[in-house]
């Protein structure tokens, strides 16, 4: 008479990631991770109470714009008008309220709306005329930077409300800017990762001709994108206003280059489908505290700039590999 036996099963041997799919999805932190730690060691400033919360600042204002930049690279685009919107934004703030607060949210309303008509004149323009994002985006910046010029008759007038000092204030150790940073972040997490919306955006930036025969209105999507960067970039230009407290017409000064530069640093591709909003919170205190560094370390400009440009060469070829190579 034979007797059966019961083995337990062996024990599914865990999944190897591979080297290129480790730095597709970890490689940003860990760089993030080790440059903290060079800093730590050659630049120890950076870490004291000071520094640590005006790096937080302006590492939020840099991000607000980099959430809309990430949703455009998403689908493979590009906006250079976001300085523009960021220099609108103030000065539309200041001439609309003369520093009343009481009609600081009209002038905020009022900012939104023209920002976000400047996202819609992109997003036709590239979707509807088939001009390269780059093109459009960076005619788009002029005309914006003309029209801001011509309506203050190059000199903006009046007065940043008191009621944006708000951006200055801290609550706890974090300061407000910060937070809203956070808060925004969650919310386009969420629309990317658990609506239609946030599915078709990826599925236009991978495929675009899939998406088009799958049902998805591509044109739209596209446009829609193109809105919320403007309207990031108003919000950060309502954030900056308050920072500095008057109008200044270089306010929007390299943030155009530097939100695509986190983004890249981040994971995200020029060619659309890939990247994450964490991964660009990553890119962006990445560019920030390479930033403070070279300041702390007395560097000028000129060599700011090289350290950022190879920064950025580095990982757009690192990405580039692993993701031709996975």
């Amino acid at each position: 008479m034979s007797t059966v036996h019961d083995y337990p099963a062996p024990a599914a041997r865990p999944a190897r990631i591979s080297p290129r799919l480790f730095v597709l999805r970890y490689g940003v932190y860990v760089s993030l991770a080790v440059l903290m730690l060079v800093a730590l060691v050659i630049t120890p400033d950076v870490y004291n109470p000071q520094s640590l919360a005006l790096n937080l600042r302006q590492a939020s204002q840099l991000g607000l714009v980099a959430i809309g930049q990430t949703l455009v690279l998403l689908v493979a685009g590009l906006d250079l008008s976001v300085g523009g919107v960021i220099v609108l934004a103030n000065v539309i703030i200041a001439e609309v309220s003369n520093g009343d607060n009481a009609r600081l949210p009209v002038a905020i309303l009022a900012a939104l709306a023209l920002g976000g008509l400047v996202g819609l004149s992109n997003g036709l323009l590239i979707t509807r005329r088939n001009v390269p994002p780059f093109v459009a985006t960076l005619g788009v910046l002029v005309l914006v930077s003309g029209a801001t010029v011509a309506y203050t008759q190059g000199i903006p007038s009046g007065f940043v409300p008191d009621g944006l000092n708000v951006v200055n204030q801290s609550i706890g150790p974090l300061p407000v800017p910060f937070i809203l940073w956070l808060v925004f972040n969650l919310i386009f997490a969420f629309l990317l990762a658990r609506t239609s919306w946030g599915r078709r955006v990826y599925a236009v930036g991978s495929n675009r001709e899939a998406a088009r025969l799958s049902g998805v209105r591509i044109d739209l999507i596209r446009i829609s994108v193109y809105i919320l960067c403007s309207l990031m970039a108003v919000v950060a230009g309502v954030v900056l206003s308050g920072y500095i407290g008057y109008v200044d017409r270089y306010l929007g000064r390299g943030f155009d280059l530097d939100s695509i530069a986190a983004a890249i640093v981040g994971g995200a591709a020029f060619t659309g489908g890939r990247g994450s909003l964490l991964g660009t919170m990553a890119g962006v205190l990445i560019v920030q505290l390479l930033g403070s560094m070279t300041l702390v370390l007395g560097m000028n400009l000129q060599v700011q700039l090289i350290v950022k440009g190879l920064v950025i060469v580095a990982a757009v070829a690192l990405y580039s590999i692993a993701a031709r190579q996975r």
